[in-house]
């Protein structure tokens, strides 16, 4: 090996060290907490992992194309569901994208060094380094771009085919990487036509190469393309989502522009403002590097001929494509597939620099601005953005505290959360599928569900919100309860002895039974003076006897006289329990849930005597509208409805 040789082999490996520490540094600890679309794509892992499920397309979470989880899927078994598992396979693939770019940029400029410079820009760019460390399908844009160019360029050089069948493969698993890589085919097909029309001697060999690529990405991407002409909805999903206001019906052309400015200066002014995807406002480029690539386009415009160059600064531009058309420009995630392209401008920057000045001092300090620029990488990701209280937020800590905090309860126990989102992916993926089966959600500003001890010796745990209601009523119904802090102001946990039954204050004791579904204990009643224009407000116990899978709501009705129309109903309230927090589908056989109602009197509502009532019936999508049968005491049917007292309504 010559010393060239060795020295570039020296380069490329400490390209490729750099890359790493910068990736792996601290992976446990960065970002913090642990993002839902991550937990997505650890949950659909896991899925693929067991053997469960093997997708074509993940048609959860707006729609996912599934490499990242099948990636993912080779790590858990050997780590685990460890929070950073996803993250992990996000450096590897950071790691792979930055040694593509090398080969891309050595293909492209050989034996100019521009692929060596190249990696080691895009291994210290804050815009790759954020996206490695975020266990998400973004990062597999920017290196299934490097890749597709890499061979794609190594077959122009060499003429190998098989270099072009290994872009267009390269090409199709991008396609089944990411949504916004789609519109990444049209840099090769441009690069081709600049290439056909500036060496037109060799037309029929980049044809021919051309027509072999293009046919390795159709059968690369294939099974993945007769899932959307099979399901043409899921294609255009999340790319009507994102683009109503550019490219929608109701779309304007001066947002589309606005969108390009933002995109555009995203790179030079303002990036950004998503605290996951970037130190909000932080421009992709920082004041180095924009000199850099400033110099790489007046490079580029003394070299204009060259098909490399033009085929550069149309990845740069199809790369930022995504951003421009859609939500939220710039937005950095939507636009890795730029990356590459980026690092190679300012490379090419860098080269053209060195060459245009001579002396050892000048040169030493432009080895000086480049390291400087990596070190403003470093400050800006693990100082400034690492120490952002905003990351907190951005990254579900609250949600990943929530699980640690329900993982520690007494195996076994029943475990509830308020208030918590249903599909919080986040706590179900870091409490495991066993102890997710036991989550209970309410909202306890509305509601309360408690445990009525079946089996009495049966622990539980409840995180609870620091309201005005939820953590009093808690403690009023079991006073021998255990409060725990929480680091979170607005949380508590709260622990309940097993065989400890509910101490519930209700005016009237009333025993009903709706179906075998539910039963109803009591209730209190508010009825002072009780006038148009005023309110009711009812506080109902219901005991759950066994689950549905129905979506059932209870109503509450004033019945009176018959009005003109026919109709006896006055006033009424039709709801899911908990104001829809805790659905029938969601009960457990034994819960005990003091649920609140309240009822508008109509100001035209005649003074005179009511009847208030209260019954269920299957009120979901789809639902029959039936009523649930009414037993009492004995077992005796008694209607669709319970009576619980007549109710005066005075005159105004």
């Amino acid at each position: 090996m010559t010393l060239t040789a060795w020295r570039r082999f020296a380069l490329v490996v400490g390209v490729l060290a750099l890359a790493a520490c910068l990736r792996l540094w601290r992976i446990a600890e960065l970002p913090p907490g642990l993002h839902h679309d991550e937990a997505f794509h650890l949950l659909r892992a896991q899925e693929i992992a067991r053997g469960q499920s093997f997708p074509v397309y993940i048609i959860g979470n707006n729609g996912n194309e599934p490499l990242f989880a099948y990636l993912t899927s080779l790590m858990l078994p050997m780590l685990g569901p460890l929070a950073w598992a996803g993250r992990l396979m996000a450096a590897w693939v950071g790691l792979v994208g930055v040694a593509f770019t090398v080969r891309a940029g050595r293909e492209m400029f050989p034996r100019q060094g521009i692929g060596e410079l190249a990696g080691l820009v895009l291994a210290a760019f804050y815009w790759h380094l954020n996206f490695s460390r975020f266990g998400s399908q973004p990062i597999l844009a920017a290196t299934a771009a490097a890749g597709t160019m890499a061979a794609l360029w190594r077959g122009v050089r060499t003429g190998s085919y098989g270099a072009y069948g290994l872009s267009g493969w390269m090409l199709g698993l991008g396609l089944w990487a990411y949504v916004a890589f789609r519109v990444f085919p049209l840099v090769p097909l441009l690069g081709g036509l600049i290439l056909m029309l500036t060496q037109p001697a060799r037309r029929r060999h980049l044809l021919v190469g051309g027509m072999i690529a293009g046919g390795a990405a159709l059968v690369t991407y294939a099974p993945l393309g007769l899932f959307f002409f099979q399901h043409p909805n899921w294609f255009f999903n999340r790319f009507n989502q994102t683009t109503e206001s550019t490219l929608g019906l109701n779309g304007r052309s001066a947002a589309l522009w606005i969108n390009t400015y933002r995109t555009v200066g995203g790179l030079f002014l303002r990036g950004d403002e998503n605290w996951r995807h970037n130190l909000a406002g932080r421009p992709a480029l920082d004041p180095i590097q924009q000199l850099f690539i400033a110099a790489g386009g007046v490079a580029g415009l003394r070299q204009w001929r060259q098909a490399e160059v033009w085929t550069l600064w149309v990845w740069l531009v199809v790369g930022l494509l995504p951003a421009a058309l859609t939500l939220e420009a710039p937005h950095f995630g939507r636009t890795t597939l730029a990356t590459p392209a980026v690092g190679l401008l300012v490379a090419l920057g860098i080269r053209a620099v060195w060459r245009w000045i001579n002396r050892r001092v000048m040169r030493g300090l432009l080895a000086v601005a480049v390291l400087a620029s990596v070190c403003l990488t470093l400050v800006d990701y693990f100082a400034r953005w690492a120490n952002n209280a905003n990351l907190l937020e951005a990254f579900d800590v609250e949600q990943v505290w929530i699980a640690q905090a329900l993982r520690a309860a007494p195996t076994g126990a029943r475990l509830y959360a308020t208030p918590l989102e249903p599909n919080s992916w986040t706590v179900e993926y870091l409490l495991g599928p066993e102890a997710f089966e036991r989550l209970r959600v309410f909202d306890g500003s509305t509601c309360l569900v408690m445990p009525f001890m079946t089996p009495p010796a049966t622990a539980y745990a409840i995180v609870a919100a620091k309201d005005s209601h939820t953590l009093p009523a808690l403690r009023a119904a079991f006073p021998q309860g255990i409060e725990s802090a929480s680091p979170w102001q607005e949380l508590a946990v709260y622990q309940i002895p097993a065989g400890q039954a509910p101490r519930i204050a209700l005016d009237v004791s009333r025993e009903a039974d709706f179906g075998g579904l539910v039963r109803i204990v009591g209730y209190t009643l508010t009825t002072e003076d009780l006038k148009p224009g005023r309110q009711i407000h009812l506080k109902v116990a219901w005991q759950v006897e066994q689950a549905t899978r129905a979506a059932y709501k209870v109503f509450v009705h004033l019945i009176g006289p018959p009005r003109t129309d026919g109709s006896i109903i006055y006033a009424q309230s039709d709801v899911e329990p908990c104001a829809g927090s805790h659905p029938t589908w969601g009960w457990s056989p034994g819960e005990l849930i003091l649920d609140s109602y309240t009822l508008f009197l109509p100001e035209d509502l005649p003074p005179g005597n009511y009847v208030l009532q209260t019954g269920w019936y299957d009120g979901g999508v789809g639902g029959t509208g039936e009523r649930l049968s009414v037993f009492d005491q004995g077992g005796q049917p008694s209607g669709d409805a319970v009576k619980l007292e007549q109710i005066h309504i005075n005159a105004p």
